[in-house]
């Protein structure tokens, strides 16, 4: 069992209940392609310095 705080207030889940609601939550999310982008912006703002 976890216990998550969320917008929902506390929520107990099980281990396959919070990987379920993560998976949910992700979808759609291009993680990687965020963390590059935002790495690209901050190399060219150092170079620009």
């Amino acid at each position: 069992m976890v216990l998550v705080e969320s917008s929902d207030g506390l929520v107990l889940l099980t281990r396959s209940q919070l990987t379920e609601r993560v998976r949910r939550n992700l979808a759609g999310l291009d993680l990687v392609e965020g963390l590059l982008s935002g790495r690209r912006r901050e190399a060219a703002q150092e170079d620009a310095a």
